[in-house]
């Protein structure tokens, strides 16, 4: 995936589509990905509640840095499909404020 001008902090986004996602549980976790921009903006992927399929969703946020309690941007889904357009859109959303 090409993340703009972010510089990719973290990237454990490493799920399988031909895998059933129960046998991909471990890679469900609060820390998926994290992309900073400019120093300023956070892009940040993760599961919650960690590693609970049923009850749990992808949340894909933006943040200014170190304001974690005010995203501004957020997005969630239980779809690995979805989750490649929001982060594209979250892209497309952190390039546009720099």
């Amino acid at each position: 995936m090409d993340f703009k001008s972010g510089d990719v902090i973290l990237n454990d986004f490493d799920f399988n589509e031909g895998v059933a996602l129960d046998q991909q549980i471990w890679s469900f976790k609060e820390d998926i990905l994290q992309v900073r921009y400019d120093n300023k903006f956070v892009l940040d992927l993760g599961w919650y509640p960690e590693f609970n399929l049923d009850d749990g969703s992808f949340k894909l946020i933006i943040v200014e840095i170190d304001d974690w309690l005010n995203p501004l941007f957020i997005k969630r889904t239980k779809s690995l499909n979805e989750i490649y357009e929001y982060i594209k859109e979250a892209i497309l959303f952190v390039e546009k404020l720099k």
